[in-house]
């Protein structure tokens, strides 16, 4: 009998027609990230040792979501290219109970205005975290994951419309 391997490093990818600081911006500053994906906006104090947080919106309390949805810590910050965190999700008590994981997000600029967005996110010894992140049920399940907060912010970068 063969174990199948758990991947613990997800990879995301994708090319954004946008320049590299206007994607950095929609990344760090809570006026532009709360306006895709879940409309959940993040505070960054971008300097390592800052804090990271994802604070609920009242729609997601009203179904019994936690005032902190995220946390983390700024490990390092490079602004326009490079940003590294810890990663604490509270979606539930088992992926609270994983502990921090570690989110690196790497912007390239391919071209004046194109954008190479790589995320990696090490989900070592955090399966119920994998699991949310690379979630392919449906948004009105609770789905999505990384997939969809990047392609709703390559929309919102693109067109000036979130597709949420």
């Amino acid at each position: 009998m063969t174990n199948a391997t758990q991947t613990t490093v997800h990879v995301h990818r994708i090319y954004i027609h946008a320049p590299v600081q206007k994607v950095w911006d929609a990344i760090t500053d809570p006026e532009w990230n709360g306006r895709y994906a879940y409309h959940a906006p993040s505070e960054y104090e971008l300097r390592p040792g800052g804090l990271y947080v994802v604070r609920s919106t009242t729609e997601m309390q009203a179904q019994g979501a936690p005032d902190i949805l995220i946390d983390g810590e700024v490990l390092e910050s490079e602004p326009p290219t490079r940003l590294v965190q810890t990663w604490r999700a509270f979606f539930s008590p088992e992926t609270a109970a994983e502990g921090f994981t570690r989110v690196t997000w790497e912007l390239d600029e391919e071209r004046p205005g194109l954008t190479r967005l790589t995320l990696t996110h090490d989900v070592e010894n955090a399966p119920n975290v994998a699991a949310a992140t690379t979630n392919d049920a449906k948004l009105l399940e609770g789905g999505g994951g990384w997939a969809w907060i990047l392609s709703d912010l390559k929309t919102l970068l693109e067109s000036g419309q979130s597709i949420s």
